[in-house]
Order: C-alpha cells, then sequence, then structure tokens
C-alpha cells in the first residue's frame, strides 16, 4: 500500500498548488514537500517567478480543480495571500483560509472544514509553511454543530442572490 492509500489519510486524490510570481518558489518547496510524502500533485501554475502573473487566474484554476472533484484540498500562495482567498471564497463550494501560523490549521479544518489552504509568500518562512501544511493536511473536520455550520456557510451566497 502506497503512503497515499494509507488509512487516515485525507484524500487519495491530487492535491493542486497554484501561485502566482510571488509564491512561484514557495510553491515549489509545498509541492515537493508534498510529493516527498506521497501525495499526487497537480501544478496550477505560475510556471516561474520572474514573470508578472495574477494570482486570481491561478486561484480560479484551483476553484476548477475542487469544483471538477479532481481534487479535495487546494494550496494558493501569493504575496500576501488576500487575493487567492478572496477570490476562491467567492465560490460557496470553497472554503479557502489564510494561515500564518501551524496552530491555526487545526481550527481551520476542525471547525470550517477548509478545503483550501492559502499562505502569504511575502510572510511565510518556507519551514513554516511546511509545518502549516502539515497540520492542514493531519486533521479531519470535526461533525455534530460544525457540519451544520458549514452548510449554512454553503447557503449564504445563494441566499444573498
Amino acid at each position: 500500500m502506497s503512503e497515499a492509500e494509507r488509512p487516515g489519510r485525507l484524500t487519495n486524490k491530487p492535491i493542486c498548488v497554484g501561485s502566482d510570481h510571488r509564491g512561484f518558489a514557495l510553491k515549489t518547496r509545498l509541492a515537493d514537500w508534498l510529493k516527498t510524502h506521497g501525495y499526487e500533485v497537480t501544478d496550477c501554475g505560475a510556471d516561474g517567478g520572474a514573470e508578472r502573473v495574477d494570482a486570481m487566474d491561478h486561484a480560479l484554476r484551483l476553484v476548477d480543480e475542487i469544483r471538477a472533484g479532481r481534487s479535495d484540498f487546494a494550496i494558493g500562495i501569493c504575496g500576501s495571500g488576500q487575493m487567492m482567498a478572496m477570490t476562491a471564497n467567492r465560490f460557496p463550494f470553497m472554503r479557502a483560509t489564510l494561515l500564518h501560523t501551524p496552530a491555526e490549521s487545526g481550527p481551520a479544518r476542525e471547525h470550517g472544514d477548509a478545503n483550501m489552504l492559502v499562505l502569504g509568500a511575502d510572510n511565510t518562512d518556507g519551514a513554516v509553511a511546511e509545518q502549516i501544511l502539515e497540520a492542514f493536511l493531519a486533521t479531519p473536520a470535526l461533525g455534530d454543530r460544525y457540519a451544520a455550520r458549514r452548510e449554512r456557510l454553503a447557503k449564504l451566497d445563494i441566499q444573498s442572490r
């Protein structure tokens, strides 16, 4: 049994990663971390850090991977993390969370069932980013009142129209 098929893993699907130019180096590092730990990775760009690209375009590619069911989890990285999170959270099935510490991963996953980890490349050390990612992927969502909260959250966008 491969590491990706181990019981207790939150997903056996590829994890999609995407960034703008400022997040390219951190995206590459985290993609390598995922592969080292037995995960398949779908790279949604950027393809380099030299040429300026819009974070929104790559966030939308991550959203498409989740929407299509090809991935259960996405990782989005841009300079501050803000544009990745704001773009993804426009979609009711996305629960993007901008994290700064490994300790924030627990509540984001347990209480909010976050399906997209967002990081700000300009203010997140690579080693800390790996710790955040590890905690994010190791934490299952809790049920009970948190499941009801997630359902309510998904309906908010529909109710506002």
